[in-house]
């Protein structure tokens, strides 16, 4: 091949490919960005306080949105829904404050293709700390991100700490993990989130041990139109 074809070639080849940011951004806008207007859904929180059963639903009015259904498979009592519906609340004024895209979470220049399958692509980044109290912790967690090529969306994005974190004097913290798992409601339909984990283990002035896992899964989903 003649030197200018090849360098035609090269330069449509360049032109023509996508930065690893660009995929990721494009695989994000695959996600559905709304939850709290167009869809209704069953909320399951399991943690150390139990297993609590929930159900939102954006046609009803905002005082009478979420429902806590069950409690350990038993109906719950009055001050644990009134606590339950309060947490319920609080989380959607953050997520209401809270419109960052993935972008304000990654360090600049962080993003490196880990592995490519035939049906993802592995990503890992290193994270962006909220504050400056959170600076010690986010050095010592690893970001990755699996994108599906079936679909072109974010399945899975994982914070792990990759040793033991002491945040403050006396405080080790042994296990530091966030992961959220995300899927469509049906093939080539919308893509919806799956679950949300957390799980922090560790141990205070050598006395107090903490060891806590939260797990958040959704599901029944119903489209609820405008």
């Amino acid at each position: 091949m003649k030197p200018l074809a090849i360098c035609v070639l090269l330069f449509a080849t360049l032109a023509f490919a996508e930065s690893h940011e660009d995929l990721i951004n494009r695989a994000f806008d695959a996600l559905e960005d709304d939850l709290s207007r167009h869809w209704s859904y069953t909320h399951t929180q399991e943690d150390s306080e139990g297993v609590y059963v929930g159900r939102y639903d954006p046609r009803l009015p905002e005082a009478e949105r979420w429902e806590l259904i069950s409690v350990d498979e038993r109906e719950p009592t009055a001050s644990e829904t009134e606590s339950y519906l309060e947490q319920r609340r609080q989380e959607q004024d953050e997520d209401a404050e809270d419109d960052a895209g993935f972008e304000s979470v990654v360090k600049e220049g962080s993003i490196a293709l880990v592995e490519e399958t035939d049906s993802y692509w592995l990503f890992s980044f290193a994270p962006v700390a909220d504050s400056e109290e959170d600076l010690d912790i986010m050095e010592s967690v690893d970001g990755t991100l699996r994108v599906n090529k079936d679909g072109h969306y974010v399945a899975e994005m994982t914070l792990q700490n990759r040793g033991t974190i002491k945040p403050g004097k006396g405080v080790k913290i042994e296990k530091l993990l966030t992961r959220l798992a995300f899927a469509p409601l049906h093939e080539g339909g919308p893509v919806l989130p799956l679950s949300i984990e957390a799980a922090i283990k560790g141990k205070a002035f050598l006395v107090v041990k903490f060891d806590e896992h939260e797990k958040v899964t959704y599901s029944n989903f119903e489209r609820v139109l405008d």
